[in-house]
């Protein structure tokens, strides 16, 4: 891929991957030209659909060591899957306890506004009290000790954790969190441990029994590697008594009764689903199995370990690399900002000039940037200044294009700012 002889280098994969494995493409075309049924139906293109879709929730089951493929959600993205488990859980907790002031909730200051904001709306309602616990500014790691200290028993509904940064790639360590969490009270007291795997997922392996995972958001698009409008939710058996319905409608089963029904899947699935979507996601996460986390993690920690050092090595001509966590504590993610071009300008040129996509701005994670030091206080207008620019790695990105884009940002980084450009002070 080329524009103007220049080669396209894709560093956006945290917005979503690309390219995508080939089988991904081919299963959507076959679903589209030869089966084509909703998967609701007793004839066989009806029949095969389903069996398409229970696939995909097996092959999720597999990747994540889940007990249950029943208990794989498929929702429309990661952030219609966290409005379910917010909503779903805090809704649940006052219909059960029935208790007076509202449920309480901790997040944490790493969050993506698909945790915020959802938590946010409720909190302004009057329907959730939030405790939002900071991380180390440096590093951007949280300490689990701190996150337990935040709950109140019999109280908290649930404990919402950002697995891994969109912003600076820092991984938490959900695998200590959780069982800390299970063991502070009974099943019936304890929070609900929800974890935002929207980064973690196909590039860093996750167990939910082993980090005691009760419900588990993810895209399909990222490093799932299937297409956009697919994602899910996985929660943990027995969870479903404590999480509320997000939606009612149709489900193609039990249709005589005038309630949604209780069984799982379609308790969380009403409406029909994005079939060629899931299969194509499917498609994807066979292509991680076979491959295996273990060996992607390998090549990205490898691609990681040269992209890092480079930027830190063009420290002396203005580039300040965005949080002090090594490739082995981090996913494939890495923003940096300037000292003269706004990330806006820099992200520009890189794109124009040399080929490079990347992202500039406060990838919607507004707390993490004014942590850093990147993004304005609540109330402050953001200019074009603000923010940083985002680099993210995919599987199929070599060496040769983390040396290419790393001389493309020294070019720019070590010369006079573009007379063509715009400065923002």
């Amino acid at each position: 891929m080329s524009v103007q002889g220049v080669p396209r280098r894709y560093f956006d994969n945290a917005a979503t991957s690309f390219p995508k494995p080939p089988g991904v493409v081919l299963a959507m075309a076959r679903y589209m030209t030869e089966v084509g049924a909703a998967g609701r139906g007793g004839y066989a293109e009806a029949r095969e659909s389903a069996a398409l879709i229970h696939r995909c929730r097996e092959r999720l089951r597999r990747l994540i060591n889940g007990e249950s493929a029943e208990h794989v959600v498929f929702t429309l993205n990661t952030t219609d899957a966290l409005n379910l488990a917010i909503k779903g859980a805090a809704r649940g907790f006052a219909k059960r306890t029935g208790k007076r002031p509202p449920p309480h909730a901790v997040i944490t200051g790493m969050e993506h506004n698909s945790v915020l904001r959802p938590c946010n709306e409720l909190a302004r309602d009057g329907l959730l009290d939030l405790t939002i616990v900071d991380a180390d500014p440096a590093t951007g790691m949280l300490d689990p000790r701190d996150v337990l200290a935040g709950v109140r028993p019999g109280r908290t509904a649930f404990v919402a954790i950002n697995h891994a940064s969109n912003v600076i790639g820092t991984v938490q360590a959900i695998e200590t969190i959780g069982p800390m969490l299970r063991a502070s009270a009974g099943d019936a007291e304890r929070p609900l441990f929800l974890v935002d795997g929207s980064q973690s997922l196909g590039h860093w392996p996750v167990d939910v029994r082993r980090a005691e995972i009760d419900l588990l958001a993810f895209p399909g698009h990222k490093g799932l590697l299937g297409p956009t409008g697919t994602g899910g939710l996985y929660i943990r058996p027995g969870i479903e008594s404590r999480l509320a319905t997000f939606r009612e409608g149709g489900t193609g089963s039990a249709s005589e009764q005038e309630t949604h029904p209780s069984m799982l899947p379609e308790k969380y699935e009403a409406g029909s689903h994005n079939t060629v979507g899931i299969v194509g996601l499917s498609e994807g996460i066979a292509w991680i199995l076979e491959r295996g986390v273990d060996e992607l993690r390998t090549h990205e920690v490898s691609l990681l370990g040269a992209l890092l050092d480079g930027l830190a090595g063009l420290a002396e001509d203005g580039v300040r690399l965005l949080g002090a966590v090594p490739a082995t504590q981090r996913v494939g993610v890495v923003s940096f900002t300037h000292a003269l071009y706004s990330p806006a300008e820099l992200s520009a040129i890189l794109e124009s000039e040399f080929g490079i996509l990347c992202r500039a701005g406060l990838h919607c994670a507004p707390l993490v940037h004014r942590m850093l030091g990147t993004a304005p206080h609540v109330g402050v207008a953001v200019s074009r200044g603000e923010g940083a620019v985002r680099l993210s790695l995919g599987p199929f990105l070599e060496h040769t294009d983390v040396e290419t884009a790393v001389e493309a940002i020294a070019s720019v980084c070590s010369s006079q700012p573009h007379a063509t450009t715009e400065r923002t002070n």
